[in-house]
């Protein structure tokens, strides 16, 4: 019998192709996030970039592992909720039989823990594993303080260091960098909550919107991200810079400013647009604030 010479290349298609239907909502939230720390902490401490090739491909391979095996194990647990939201994803496509992905995560989670290994990530990806059950299976995710305030906090913790300790060692005052930008990330991520409302409630969860009302919830918000997100996201910001020398570093005040506009606008956006669609747009503002925040230490 003639061998299908096809065959592999087939089933490595496949299998790629299921991978980004089950990550492709979380690039801007997880993928991009891990890839600027990993660059940023490369150019802060000015590592050699004939290496860089090699360390860059171990943090994609970490990367992917770290949101695949989160997204594999949230989609094969909220299957009803994405029948709703997200009805192209795999599972609810019936591209995968629920069997099929449950092997499948048992196989990442592996992989992840052994790519763990070599760069001394190891607990890191034990803690993310952990909260991703508490999320994903123990229920954390059915109440907005749990999921944002705990979770939410901690895993971007993870995320950060993880990429941040593939480059160097964590100093003290990158360690507090990290930590005030991960709560201000979890404390902020609510809103993702405002766009999946009808999902959530199918689910009985107690998300912020479903457990005071869409309208206090978004005044909440709203009063949050014009007043208390710009403080806490400028701790991050006075990790770096002594709070003595602020009036005379023209950078850490140019931040100042911008940051309190752009929470300005988010807050504005999302009391004045309410569509789920416009929701999701607001939370992706949102995110890009994140995503620039993260390089700009080695300005600082």
């Amino acid at each position: 019998m003639t061998p299908d010479l096809h065959a592999l290349p087939r089933a490595t298609s496949r299998e790629l192709l299921l991978i980004w239907r089950f990550i492709n909502n979380d690039i801007w939230d997880t993928v991009i996030p891990c890839i600027l720390t990993f660059i940023t902490a490369w150019i802060y401490a000015g590592r050699d970039w004939q290496i860089f090739p090699l360390y860059f491909c171990y943090c994609l391979l970490y990367s992917l592992l770290y949101i695949l095996t989160f997204c594999v194990t949230n989609q094969i647990n909220g299957v009803e909720e994405d029948r709703l939201n997200k009805p192209h994803r795999p599972l609810v496509a019936g591209i995968i039989s629920p069997d099929a992905a449950r092997k499948r995560l048992l196989v990442y989670n592996f992989l992840f823990l052994l790519v763990a290994l070599p760069m001394g990530l190891l607990w890191l990806a034990l803690a993310w594993q952990l909260i991703t059950r508490m999320l994903c299976n123990w229920g954390f995710s059915n109440h907005w303080a749990l999921k944002n305030l705990l979770c939410i906090s901690l895993g971007t913790v993870t995320l950060l260091a993880a990429e941040w300790a593939i480059v160097e060692r964590i100093s003290p005052s990158t360690w507090a960098y990290i930590g005030f930008l991960s709560l201000w990330a979890g404390l902020g991520l609510p809103l993702q909550d405002m766009r999946d409302q009808a999902g959530d409630r199918i689910m009985g969860r107690k998300t912020l919107p479903l457990a005071i009302g869409d309208k206090r919830a978004r005044m909440a918000l709203s009063l949050y991200l014009g007043f208390i997100s710009p403080l806490i996201y400028y701790c991050a910001i006075l990790t770096q810079v002594p709070l003595s020398e602020l009036p005379k570093h023209s950078m850490a005040l140019a931040i100042l400013f911008i940051e309190v506009g752009w929470h300005w606008f988010v807050a504005i956006r999302l009391w004045c647009f309410k569509t789920p669609r416009a929701d999701d747009q607001t939370y992706h503002c949102f995110v890009y604030l994140f995503c620039a925040t993260i390089p700009l230490i080695c300005f600082l």
